[in-house]
């Protein structure tokens, strides 16, 4: 999707479908100034990997769209808040891994539903897929949460330690040590 932004007197953005293609920090700047339309294509720059990571990191659909949709209106209110827009990214995981966090040590139990056991394909491909998935859900589900974040955060959404760092507020040579221990920790787990 290609998103154009008109500057208008007294410095009011407008998006429009004419005019020069925008990057990130033309759009946080409208999105700023209070252009819905603008933090709508941001958010939909980083839709998948936040779903994805929320996803992995609660385990289950509906809890990662609750947590995306949570911290997206988190990010939208105080957007004002983003000072520069190479840290805006960070902004918003930062507010989904604490959404995320929170939803976390409210929940009791994570249960399959029977209407995701019922959709399951059965052949042997989607068997070993599961199988797989399962065994690596198992081993993620063995490391402490803030472990688990940082892995999360950098095998899949690939942030570097400087970024984990910003988003869990530890320090980078933090992230790194609890990275490498976590990513071993997963090793065994998964060589048992």
């Amino acid at each position: 999707m290609i998103v154009y932004c008109y500057e208008r007197p007294f410095g009011e953005n407008i998006l429009k479908g004419v005019g020069k293609m925008v990057d990130a920090k033309v759009l946080l700047k409208c999105a700023q100034s209070g252009n819905a339309d603008s933090f709508g294509v941001l958010y939909s720059m980083y839709a998948k990997e936040l779903y994805l990571y929320a996803y992995k990191f609660l385990g289950n659909k509906e809890d990662a769209e609750d947590a995306v949709q949570q911290a997206s209106l988190q990010v939208y209110k105080s957007i004002a808040c983003v000072k520069n827009a190479d840290s805006f990214k960070a902004y918003y995981f930062r507010a989904l891994s604490n959404t995320a966090k929170s939803m976390l040590a409210k929940r009791t139990l994570h249960t399959v539903g029977e209407e995701e056991l019922e959709n399951a394909e059965a052949d042997e491909h989607t068997e070993n897929q599961a199988i797989n998935s399962s065994l690596i859900e198992g081993a993620l589900a063995q490391l402490k949460p803030e472990d688990k974040e940082i892995v999360l955060l950098s095998v899949l959404s690939g942030f570097s330690s400087g970024e984990i760092a910003k988003i869990t507020g530890y320090t980078s040579s933090t992230v790194r040590s609890k990275l490498a221990r976590a990513l071993k920790k997963l090793r065994q787990e998964l060589e048992k």
